[in-house]
């Protein structure tokens, strides 16, 4: 069989000492008028060919959550794409590290035989590939490489501690459906000979790292998933209304436009803030942080939630017609079908927290209000989604739930709970019930954007978000209680308390 191959187009050298691929070689890169194919890398209107041999190779793959592979990083914080000759790519090492990662991980549920052939390709710790046993191909990325804002959202939305903070992420996100989406190779070449057999070991386990852990960063998150298409089931599927733009961007006549995606960190940030919440009825503020960290997170802390979501459908409303001054009405009225997955060890923990995040309000941008026009510049505002399967549990039974399981993960953690849950700003001090439309009193009422009287826990952009939360349903509406300054104001206006009973 021919060895490892020591080729490839002109801007790459081979170092001889160290199995570490390929490198560009500065030479190569300088842009002379013979060297048109080093230009045309670097303007994007040519992409290096797929390698001529592999002993496996997945083709028609697609990117079905957001990928991000980083190449290094700013000192203010923003994470440079993966690149080389100017050509944004999957490192092969991004591959090759995440494979071993999956194999350990799942290393007794494979047979005898099976451990044998991978045991000939691996070190005796499994810490680390053999030398030129196996390469892994670097995938290139083309045009659909973006820049995305990071903004740190946790403190600002539970502790009212704004973080001026940004960074920028580089990903490859999926298409919204129909949309076909680009499709590209994953390959592995063997430097010995292999059997049909073990080519099918090598090939089912990459396609299942790819696709159930994925590549690069945030895959904890549920970023990086590649398969050839989307799953067809999952645990749990959303039906989300009134999304908004994820970032703001200006379009050639310099108006304000949205640019709308579906990212899985939305659902993990929305989940997160609504454990942190009742964490904080049973635990101080640092410990609930703390213990938010462990599950969901953290700095210094692994995650031990994986949490993914996928876009599946984007369904057009026929009521769609003219545009809103903030967002196309075919978008603000369209409803996203995105189907979520979880570490079993959490089913219980999950489900509760999507069942109370369904009943009290939003998703992503805007999630505390209900879908609605603003008369005043007609602009659309707000969120809401439902979940199947649908908990027939009561808002009391699932908080309840919830309050369980953060006392037994507390106690893995010698995190000390209060003997009776407690009522503090930030967590979810009540919540309230009214006519269907009685909440526009307090929104467009005592919160009016023209009230210069309004109170504090109105909120606002810059100082700290509304002390509520408002979830409309057709026979009622529910005000969610976060600031306990709020309640006063509710009883005036005929809500009647629900929770706690």
């Amino acid at each position: 069989m021919t060895p490892l191959p020591e080729t490839l187009p002109q801007w790459y050298s081979v170092r001889e000492d160290e199995d570490r691929g390929w490198t560009p070689k500065t030479c190569n890169i300088i842009r002379k008028p013979e060297n048109k194919v080093i230009t045309q890398a670097w303007n994007g209107s040519f992409y290096p060919p797929d390698a001529q041999e592999s002993t496996v190779s997945l083709s028609g793959l697609q990117v079905i959550s957001p990928l991000q592979v980083g190449g290094g990083s700013f000192p203010e914080g923003g994470i440079l794409p993966a690149q080389v000759g100017g050509v944004a790519w999957i490192p092969g090492s991004s591959i090759r590290g995440a494979l071993l990662t999956w194999l350990n991980k799942n290393w007794q549920q494979l047979s005898a035989e099976e451990r044998g052939f991978w045991e000939t390709l691996v070190n005796s710790d499994r810490s680390g590939w053999q030398p030129r046993k196996i390469r892994f191909e670097s995938v290139f990325l083309r045009k659909e490489l973006e820049p995305f804002p990071l903004h740190a959202q946790q403190s600002w939305q539970v502790f009212n501690q704004k973080s001026n903070n940004l960074g920028v992420q580089w990903q490859v996100s999926p298409v919204i459906p129909p949309t076909t989406p680009p499709k590209f190779s994953v390959q592995v070449l063997l430097a010995h000979p292999v059997s049909d057999r073990e080519k099918n070991w090598l090939k089912t386990r990459l396609e299942e790292m790819l696709k159930q852990q994925g590549v690069g960063r945030g895959t904890a998150s549920g970023f990086g998933r590649i398969a050839r298409s989307l799953p067809l089931t999952a645990t749990w599927e959303i039906a989300l209304t009134g999304t908004k733009p994820a970032i703001q961007q200006q379009d050639n006549k310099e108006n304000i436009v949205g640019k709308y995606r579906w990212s899985p960190q939305v659902l993990r940030a929305c989940l997160r803030g609504y454990f942190t919440r009742v964490a904080l009825s049973l635990l101080s503020p640092d410990n609930a942080k703390t213990l938010t960290s462990k599950i969901f997170g953290g700095l210094n802390s692994p995650a031990r939630l994986i949490l993914t979501s996928y876009l599946t459908q984007c369904l057009r409303s026929p009521k769609a017609g003219k545009n809103y001054a903030n967002i196309p009405a075919k978008d603000a009225h369209s409803t996203w079908i995105i189907r979520a997955d979880c570490t079993r060890e959490f089913h219980d923990l999950i489900d509760p927290l999507l069942n109370i995040a369904s009943r009290i309000g939003g998703l992503g941008p805007g999630w505390r209000r209900p879908p609605h026009v603003l008369t005043r510049f007609n602009g659309y505002r707000g969120s809401e989604f439902t979940l199947t399967p649908k908990s027939e549990d009561s808002i009391d039974g699932l908080i309840e739930g919830v309050r369980s399981r953060i006392r037994c993960l507390a106690a893995e953690y010698k995190l000390p709970t209060f003997q009776q849950p407690r009522s503090v700003p930030g967590g979810i001090v009540s919540i309230w019930q009214g006519e269907p439309d009685a909440w526009e009193a307090i929104v467009h009422g005592v919160c009016s954007s023209t009230n210069n009287s309004k109170p504090d826990w109105c909120g606002n952009s810059t100082t700290r978000p509304s002390g509520y939360a408002v979830r409309e349903y057709d026979d009622c509406c529910w005000i969610t209680v976060f600031d306990a300054e709020v309640e006063p104001t509710l009883r005036q206006q005929q809500f009647t308390q629900i929770w706690p009973a």
